[in-house]
């Protein structure tokens, strides 16, 4: 299991470390704490997952909207 630090999250998304952190706190990507000061880790399949909840379809929907409608 392979975990990244918000910064390497932020990096390969192309955002700032800020945006992760609140992708984190509202619960949209999931985190962990680790160690005595609380540092956050995010999972490879956990960033995977919530890339595949925001792609975006032909018909200009997310992922997660998608299915919902496909249901």
């Amino acid at each position: 299991m392979k975990l990244l630090t918000l910064r390497e999250v932020a990096d390969a998304l192309q955002v700032s470390e800020r945006t992760i952190r609140r992708l984190v706190n509202r619960g949209d990507l999931a985190g962990f704490r680790v160690g005595d000061r609380g540092q956050v880790r995010v999972k490879c399949e956990d960033l995977e997952a919530y890339l595949e909840r925001q792609r975006v379809h032909a018909d200009g929907q997310t992922g997660a909207h998608h299915q919902e409608v496909d249901e």
